[in-house]
């Protein structure tokens, strides 16, 4: 980058959150195109006398009121997440440009982390997963979107701490492990498939899910979930799933017929597939049929095709290799190809990660803001995305409570090789007087007809 493109930083350290700093001190060192020096936290007013010796102020400290360069001075903020996702324990987390007035300021990056409990596991060090927000705006800078710095105000209420909150302890992890260890042994999840005669326009109209036929006949020692529809035949609608047998752990790919009553005519065997794999994700083009399954242990993305409409499948090729994809979820939107996914490890229910390509078999290239998005509410993708009206929408996993509680489906405002932004507009959770009330994390729809899945924690022993 030539050296008038350079961008030069001031960081003000907290005195008293060493580790933290380091953080988000090495975040920046290992950006290409910035300058930064750190500065005393005893008193940078007199340290930063120049606004125009730097760009931005990184200021964890909290410490600097008068001074404002360029793309002004920013701060982090965290805050109880509860009181952002009804209740479920997390972490919400801010990055800030701030303003005048100390009440508002302008969101730079935001993101919501799930704390540990017995339902499902949880951000270790929410510090290290945001540490590198700084340096992630700084790069949107510098790809040219300097509109970041300069969006409405919002209010700063619930998410002021300047720290991130400590990880748990050793006993306490140890305390709620144990704890998931014994509800393990009572209970298990049970998924099941989900048939609704309307559309997904329909459901959007709504703004509610309206309650599914659910599946008939599903063995006891399995379950059915990630539903993605081939066809709808008359009153049956085939299914691609995917299988989980209890007593072998083993899952693979089936398709399955649901009749109109939700009988489950028959169950077929996905040919070639691959085993150990689920979210079948379903691609038509050009009169043929692709699936693209997760396979995240493989390392790779790879395609299958059926030209007799999903009866029998091939190999087709390998789309992207070198990163554990989950739930690689394809939609070509302005002439570019896209593929949404998280990456397999503590975080594949919270951070989203960002593809794109000129075609979709193509050299597939990695978003340079990736994680594009960082929040257990609504990152994970949960079906196919979907236009309405010129407007693209992606469905998403909320997490927030357990694994696939309940979807969120996402607008998404901004999408090019620079730029990514998406906003929630609609939240579908499962009916308390359902069968199966604890959870939804699949949606997909065709012909007039939408399919889901639905969780109920059960008993193992009765």
């Amino acid at each position: 980058m030539p050296s008038d493109n350079r961008l030069r930083v001031a960081v003000i350290p907290h005195a008293r959150a060493l580790r933290w700093n380091r953080a988000v001190i090495d975040s920046l060192g290992e950006t290409p195109g910035l300058d930064f020096d750190i500065q005393s936290s005893i008193n940078p007013q007199s340290a930063i006398r120049n606004p125009q010796c730097c760009d931005a102020v990184v200021d964890l400290a909290g410490a600097v009121s008068s001074v404002e360069p360029r793309f002004g001075v920013w701060r982090y903020g965290f805050g109880d997440g509860a009181l952002f996702a009804e209740g479920a324990p997390g972490t919400n987390a801010r990055l800030y440009r701030v303003t005048p007035d100390p009440d508002r300021a302008v969101v730079l990056h935001e993101g919501w982390y799930r704390a540990r409990t017995a339902e499902g596991w949880g951000t270790k060090s929410v510090g290290d997963r945001v540490a590198p927000w700084a340096a992630r705006v700084l790069r949107q800078i510098q790809l040219g979107d300097r509109r970041v710095v300069d969006r409405i105000p919002q209010s700063t209420a619930g998410c002021r701490d300047p720290l991130p909150p400590e990880p748990p302890t050793p006993l306490g992890t140890a305390r709620i492990d144990a704890v998931d260890t014994v509800r393990s042994w009572l209970a298990r999840q049970r998924w099941t498939i989900g048939v609704i005669p309307v559309d997904i326009e329909e459901v959007m109209q709504r703004g509610t899910l309206p309650e599914p036929t659910w599946l008939d006949g599903q063995p006891s020692d399995r379950f059915y979930a990630d539903p993605f529809p081939l066809a709808v035949c008359g009153d049956r609608t085939r299914v691609l799933v995917e299988e989980y047998i209890y007593p072998s752990r083993v899952k693979r790919l089936v398709e399955i017929e649901v009749g109109r009553s939700g009988e489950l005519v028959c169950r077929r065997d996905a040919g070639a597939l691959p085993q150990s794999a689920s979210y079948p994700f379903l691609l038509r083009r050009d009169g043929r049929l692709f699936c693209v399954p997760e396979t995240s242990g493989a390392r790779c993305v790879s395609s299958f095709v059926s030209d007799d409409g999903g009866r029998s499948w091939m190999p087709h090729r390998d789309l992207l290799t070198g990163f554990p994809f989950v739930d690689a979820t394809l939609v070509e939107h302005d002439e570019t190809w896209w593929m949404f996914c998280t990456k397999q490890g503590d975080e594949d229910q919270t951070e989203l990660y960002a593809f794109f390509a000129t075609d979709w078999c193509g050299r597939w290239q990695p978003h340079p803001l990736n994680p594009v998005k960082s929040d257990t509410r609504s990152s994970r993708p949960a079906g196919a995305c979907f236009t309405i009206g010129g407007q693209l929408y992606r469905p998403a996993q909320n997490c927030a409570r357990r694994y696939g509680a309940a979807l969120t489906i996402n607008r998404i405002v901004e999408l090019t090789p620079r730029a990514f932004r998406e906003e929630p507009v609609l939240s579908l959770r499962p009916s308390q007087s359902s069968p199966w009330p604890h959870g939804i994390h699949t949606i997909n729809s065709i012909g007039g007809v939408t399919v889901v899945d639905g969780l109920r924690v059960e008993r193992r022993w009765r």
